[in-house]
């Protein structure tokens, strides 16, 4: 009976230990799973390397995070603070790699905002010159502006078929009109109302070649056209 006894505490005693390999086998594998899952990289295509760096230095709070614990409205907030992207989508690579495909909003002029650089975007967003690389042959706009109001006139200006590469400069007034002047010096003033009409009026100056001499072509007052030649 002693014998007997002393059999069943070894097997208890090997059960015991059995159980506590298992179970640290088990955590071991947990751990090493967990880690096999953490993000490690993260490819931003669509950009370049200046806007990369701008978007990877935000992004980087999610390295080293479960990649089947991040939820994507989290990246899209984060990414949506960058004004140059037009729009994006998000990739998870398992185990541990995000890709980011952007597209970048088309920049259409250039504004000067309490004294710091900014791109006017198609997508009605100003960015910072700082944060993108830098374009070149954008037309400059003066004054105090709303985006919306930019890219209505140029909504007008395009459906008129007016060719926005030859419009150096937009000058835009407390009154809500605007004054271009194109590639050859020559001022084009708008009025607030019927734009469509008055430019219809400067197309057919410039078709006859009148505007060859003129410094200003002014169609502020309806039905009423000031030509300057000083």
């Amino acid at each position: 009976m002693m014998h007997q006894s002393i059999n069943k505490k070894r097997i208890y005693f090997y059960l015991i230990i059995l159980l506590f390999s298992s179970t640290s086998f088990n955590f071991t594998s947990v751990s090493k799973y967990n880690d096999l899952n953490l993000i490690k990289s993260i490819d931003i295509r669509g950009l370049s390397y200046k806007e990369e760096d701008h978007v990877r230095d935000k992004l980087n709070i999610f390295k080293d995070i479960n990649i089947f614990f991040i939820k994507g409205e989290k990246i899209k907030n984060v990414l949506n603070i960058f004004n140059f992207l037009d729009n994006f989508s998000i990739q998870k690579v398992f185990p541990s790699k995000l890709i980011v495909y952007t597209n970048k909003t088309k920049f259409l002029g250039i504004s000067i905002i309490d004294g710091k650089k900014y791109y006017i975007g198609s997508n009605g967003k100003l960015t910072l010159a700082s944060q993108v690389a830098e374009e070149k042959n954008l037309p400059i706009v003066f004054g105090n502006f709303s985006v919306n109001e930019f890219l209505n006139l140029q909504k007008i200006l395009t459906k008129e078929n007016i060719d926005l590469d030859k419009i150096n400069k937009y000058f835009y007034y407390k009154s809500k009109r605007w004054d271009l002047v194109d590639d050859k010096g020559l001022i084009l003033m708008l009025p607030y109302n019927n734009i469509e009409a008055s430019l219809k009026i400067y197309k057919n100056l410039v078709e006859n070649d009148i505007t060859r001499s003129v410094k200003i072509v002014d169609l502020r007052i309806p039905n009423n056209l000031i030509l300057t030649n000083e």
